[in-house]
């Protein structure tokens, strides 16, 4: 963990500017246009209301209803987050049961997320993502995505590589076939300004050609001081249909962020604790030096899906993707590591000297992948069966330099003064990585009278080059893993479905024991049963699982070589989880999560950390929401929302020594649809309660999310 950021533009590009106020006259949004595959959204009659999902394509990647699937899965639509006017995937997690987002507050550079005691896989439109150690975790902009799936627990038998905890896969807004036109802006809270436009249709006449043009540009300010978050956002998409048959789409993104890191790292002694003379450290306190923390990050990608119904049951898929990313933060780029002894003469008594290091860094990630599945359905007597069968690869390749260096001037946390002298450090290390999978997988979802069974296993290949551009040197490393899956449904009539299922996933482990010996993949294993009631007319889904997740051949401290590490951990995490969302009709709607988890350090070389809660994974979290739209008379289309959050206690440090309180904050809305517009004004921690998010130490921790106030025009036709 650090801080970045880099240059400021403080006004929208022209180009933007201009094509929005060419854009006028509206109407209400058409449905989402989705493959076949991923067809996982189908909106309640509703309107006012935003949409249950029924199926998701990414935990079997056969557009299954939520209902046969026998792990947690859950959905989150684009109207979802445009009703709560998210501007970060970590936001959009915030009602969703078994998740995190945003665990270290409110950081401009990054999506910080955990979803059942881990970091997940991070997936666009079923591929993963540039993984790099800082361009995987960048944010992904919202608004280009017509729905994120959290799918929950482990899930290499269809992808491969990935931590135990499951994935969060976002998926592009894609070309529809009703015509889409959407301007909108935002104005709120510190100088937010935000327009966008979303436009889509056919072509041609006949319609074998559509579109999808998806942009955004934002400059806002930030509650720390001489920080900014501007982004810019640009993705078009086309879909070729020549026929019934065969589909094509192209989908292109690229995205800019310039922001400026600075956020948190601050000592226990003016945050969680009283600091000098009883005083706390503002949450607007900036760190760094102006001019000399940014943090720039370009990315883009170019790919395709496409697939072809051979008929009989038969259809075949390819997607692609090509992505890259740049994070730019090489200016000195001032870190904090906590109080001074030392303070500054003739302030107020007590320690207020912060120490400062110097942290550059500049990243390059580059990544290739591509899936191939062929689908058939066919009977055996009375058994239906849905088989895929597949190849994919994927290649990423990340160059990484960075240096650290004490030394830096200090800066004091009361009363902080700038423009001191500083120099940028060489860089004190360089690696290029470059690794390679290829995984074959086979999946059989087999639907007998009212059982639906799910079998899957794939075997992976996955190889690793590492190369220090320093000091010269690489090493190479290769592991093969087996990952499978079982799991049972019980469909009765009334939509209640319980299920249980098994899974099985493994993420490569770099490095060498202090004898030389290459690490095995880090391995997982999860049972879960639960209930799923999802009643016909799909204004109700609701899920109740029970599980219990095994990491095994976790690193932990050699206990003869403390520099090193050696694999004799071993990690257990078991939750009850409950998530619902129900559409009552009459312009109602309500929604809640609930989420209890015990985790613990079953196995490792360092004593002190078995029995250990694992750091950042509060014990419960809770959340319950409402909307109300009033649909006839003359206050018709006036609505009012509210929402609960509630984060239990959590460790923030593997040994369970800094522990942060149990917090509450309250969100709400109101919102008023007229003809073909919505306003809504939106305000999350209503009451702009301060609080410590988390602590990792007695240097780092971190102020909560503060105060947010957006206000939104939407216009559609």
């Amino acid at each position: 963990m650090s801080l970045f950021a880099r240059p400021r533009s403080s006004h929208l590009p022209l180009a933007i500017r201009s094509v929005l106020l060419g854009l006028a006259a509206l109407h209400a949004m058409p449905a989402l246009a989705q493959p076949a595959e991923d067809s996982a959204v189908e909106l309640d009659a509703v309107q006012v209301q935003a949409p249950i999902a029924t199926r998701s394509g990414t935990a079997t990647k056969t557009g299954t209803p939520i209902a046969e699937i026998p792990q947690s899965v859950s959905v989150i639509t684009d109207r979802q987050m445009q009703d709560r006017a998210v501007h970060g995937v970590e936001e959009a997690l915030w009602f969703t049961a078994g998740a995190q987002g945003g665990q270290y507050g409110d950081d401009s550079r990054s999506d910080w997320m955990i979803v059942r005691g881990f970091e997940p896989a991070r997936y666009l439109d079923g591929l993963a993502v540039v993984s790099g150690t800082w361009t995987g975790d960048s944010r992904i902009e919202p608004y280009g995505l017509e729905r994120i799936d959290v799918l929950k627990g482990p899930s290499s038998v269809n992808y491969g590589a990935m931590p135990p905890g499951g994935l969060v896969n976002y998926v592009s807004k894609r070309p529809t076939e009703q015509s889409l036109h959407e301007v909108e802006l935002q104005v709120g809270s510190e100088n937010l300004l935000q327009a966008g436009f979303d436009l889509g249709g056919k072509l041609n006449d006949s319609g074998t050609w559509l579109y999808r043009l998806t942009g955004m540009a934002r400059n806002s300010d930030s509650v720390i001081d001489q920080v900014h978050d501007d982004r810019y956002f640009l993705a078009p998409a086309v879909t070729w249909r020549p026929d019934q048959s065969t589909r094509l789409t192209i989908l292109a993104r690229w995205q800019k962020a310039e922001t400026v890191e600075a956020g948190g790292f601050l000592p226990l002694e003016g945050t969680l604790e009283p600091g000098a003379d009883g005083r706390r450290i503002s949450p607007s306190f900036f760190a760094g030096e102006p001019g000399a923390n940014d943090f720039d990050k370009d990315s883009q990608s170019l790919g395709y899906e496409f697939e072809h119904d051979f008929a009989a049951g038969s259809s075949f898929h390819q997607s692609a993707r090509y992505m890259s990313s740049e994070v730019d933060a090489s200016n000195a780029n001032f870190g904090l590591f906590g109080l001074q002894d030392d303070f500054i003469p003739g302030s107020d008594p007590g320690r207020t000297l912060l120490t400062r290091y110097y942290y550059p860094r500049l990243e390059k990630s580059k990544s290739f992948a591509l899936d191939n599945n062929l689908q058939f359905k066919f009977r055996t007597g009375r058994a239906e069966h849905t088989l895929l069968a597949g190849l994919d690869y994927r290649r990423s390749r990340d160059d990484y330099a960075s240096a650290f260096a004490f030394g830096a001037p200090p800066i004091d946390a009361y009363n902080p003064v700038y423009g001191a002298d500083y120099q940028v450090p060489d860089f004190t290390a360089h690696t290029l990585q470059v690794q390679t999978q290829t995984g074959l997988y086979l999946q059989d979802q087999i639907k007998l009278d009212r059982w639906v069974f799910t079998l899957g296993g794939r075997q992976d290949a996955v190889n690793t080059r590492t190369e220090d551009k320093l000091n010269g040197g690489s090493s190479d490393q290769s592991d093969q893993e087996f990952s499978g899956r079982v799991g049972i449904n019980y469909l009765f009539d009334n939509g209640i479905t319980p299920y249980i299922g098994y899974s099985q996933s493994f993420q490569p482990t770099i490095g060498t024991a202090f004898d030389g010996q290459a690490f095995v993949p880090t391995t997982g294993e999860q049972t879960e049963v639960g209930i799923k009631y999802q009643p016909a007319g799909g204004r109700l889904l609701a899920t109740l699982a029970a599980y219990e997740i095994t990491q095994q051949n976790t690193l932990t401290v050699d206990p003869d070589n403390a520099l090193y590490s050696v694999q004799q951990g071993e990690t257990r995490v078991r939750g009850v989880e409950l998530e619902g969302r129900w559409n009552l009709g009459s312009g109602l709607s309500i929604h809640g999560a609930y989420t209890y988890t015990d985790s613990e350090v079953t196995e490792s070389t360092a004593v002190d950390t078995i029995g250990k809660e694992i750091a950042l994974q509060p014990g419960s979290q809770g959340s319950l929401g409402a909307d109300y739209t009033i649909t006839q008379g003359v206050l018709a289309g006036l609505g009012f929302g509210g929402a609960v959050r509630y984060t239990g206690s959590q460790y923030g440090d593997i040994y369970n020594v800094f522990e942060t309180g149990s917090y509450t904050v309250f969100d709400a809305s109101v919102h008023y649809d007229v003809a073909a517009w919505r306003f809504q004004l939106n305000a999350n921690n209503v009451t702009d309660k301060e609080y410590v998010a988390v602590c990792n130490s007695a240097a780092w921790c971190y102020y909560g999310y503060p105060r947010t106030v957006t206000a939104t025009a939407r216009f559609q036709w």
